[in-house]
């Protein structure tokens, strides 16, 4: 397998800037991909089109075809295509989107997953690809992910999920660059790969299917990662995959109770981290969700302790939906 033989998904909402960015990483890279889809999730009718803009004059610049613009779930086959949803689909549903187009395509064997917020380094794909060879059965291999303004690790590869609390945990967060634990260190505890870079092979996707929609936004890598590995494949890592990462990072996790440490997200980042960690939990291990709703007040005193008693109800809310499966986009909160 080489990059002739790679799709790059780049899934953005409402963010141009960002995703015309990651492009130019992307064009940029030492092997050029087979494949490019940005898949816009139900952005505006102005970010769409500045989207396209700015890709076609970069894709002029570099000596590639302009990129296609396509609608729903249209299976054109250009090498740079712009694929316009209609709604916000959360990661998940915007990720599948864009797997379901490229799997039409069989020359397609893996396909780098990258959400618009990324900054890959130019030897990143190189690096992804030579780690799908280091043992049988590799479904997934992760990257080196970096804040984006130091050299501080916000995670390597992915994580680990406690069985106990349902919880995410990164590994390496916070760590220098150049003081990365061993990479088989990291790969006997992952147990997923942080979907904001990531290599995914054909037969896993084959074996397994897409990612479950009904989480939306938030733990879908995480259920991902654990399907992989009950079907028999191994997640991998590539140190030398060097990617920027934009955002904040999101997945700091409590040590037992898996909600968001950051006090200024909005309230559905909250209420999406709570929900999903209860329905994973109740679903892989159901005997421990009496000990994670025991200690769900944790969470509450600490809101209170921020300020944020507007919190509480949306955090009881977010366990008790997760637990009764009460899953999909949230109807009646901003997103």
């Amino acid at each position: 397998m080489d990059h002739t033989n790679v799709g790059v998904i780049i899934l953005t909402y409402n963010d141009w800037e960002d995703t015309l960015a990651c492009l130019e990483r992307v064009h940029a890279q030492s092997d050029f991909p087979r494949r490019i889809v940005v898949c816009d999730n139900g952005s505006g009718n102005e970010v769409a089109d500045r989207i396209l803009a700015g890709w076609r004059s970069l894709a002029i610049r570099t000596g590639h075809p302009e990129p296609v613009e396509v609608f729903g779930d249209d299976n054109a086959q250009a090498p740079l295509t712009l694929l316009r949803r209609e709604e916000n689909e959360g990661a998940a549903g915007g990720m599948n989107a864009g797997l379901r187009l490229l799997l039409y395509d069989p020359d397609c064997t893996a396909f780098w997953l990258l959400h618009n917020d990324t900054l890959p380094e130019p030897y990143a794909l190189a690096a992804l690809l030579r780690h799908t060879q280091d043992e049988k059965n590799i479904g997934m291999v992760g990257s080196t992910l970096l804040f984006h303004d130091k050299d501080l690790l916000e995670c390597a590869a992915g994580g680990t999920w406690s069985r106990r609390t349902g919880t995410a945990r990164l590994l390496d967060e916070g760590v220098e660059r150049y003081a990365l634990t061993d990479r088989k260190d990291i790969v006997a505890k992952l147990d997923y790969v942080d979907g904001a870079s990531c290599l995914v092979l054909r037969p896993l996707v084959e074996s397994i299917g897409l990612y479950d929609e009904r989480f939306f936004r938030f733990y879908e890598d995480v259920e991902y990662g654990l399907r992989a590995r009950k079907a028999g494949f191994r997640l991998n890592w590539a140190p030398g995959a060097l990617v920027r990462h934009r955002a904040p990072n999101t997945g700091a996790l409590t040590p037992m109770l898996a909600v968001t440490e950051e006090p200024d997200l909005p309230p559905v980042a909250d209420y999406l981290y709570v929900r999903n960690r209860f329905f994973l939990l109740r679903r892989e291990r159901a005997r421990a969700l009496p000990f994670a709703l025991v200690a769900l007040p944790l969470p509450l005193s600490r809101r209170m302790f921020r300020g944020q008693k507007d919190r509480l109800r949306l955090v009881i809310r977010a366990a008790w939906d997760g637990v009764r499966s009460r899953m999909g986009k949230p109807a009646t909160l901003p997103l």
